[in-house]
């Protein structure tokens, strides 16, 4: 059974600041940039482990499991 994958959103964020050089003409802009970076980053790591969460609870789902296993049986012949 695949496990489920958890990214921790602050730890992210702060490794995606890290790795990425932002530059502008004055400090203020940069702040600007890191902060939109940092929040991007955050969210979207918040956005995929919702998804990540509500995939691996649907593929634990017994019903599911029962549908999967019909089409299976459907598409290799064994009806």
């Amino acid at each position: 059974m695949p496990e489920k994958i958890k990214i921790d959103p602050e730890k992210f964020a702060y490794a995606v600041l890290q790795n990425h050089q932002v530059e502008g003409p004055d400090k203020e802009r940069v702040a600007k940039e890191s902060l939109s970076l940092y929040l991007q980053s955050y969210l979207l790591v918040n956005q995929f482990n919702q998804l990540e969460a509500s995939q691996f609870k649907l593929n634990n789902d017994s019903d599911f499991k029962k549908m999967m296993l019909a089409i299976n049986k459907n598409i290799n012949g064994f009806y």
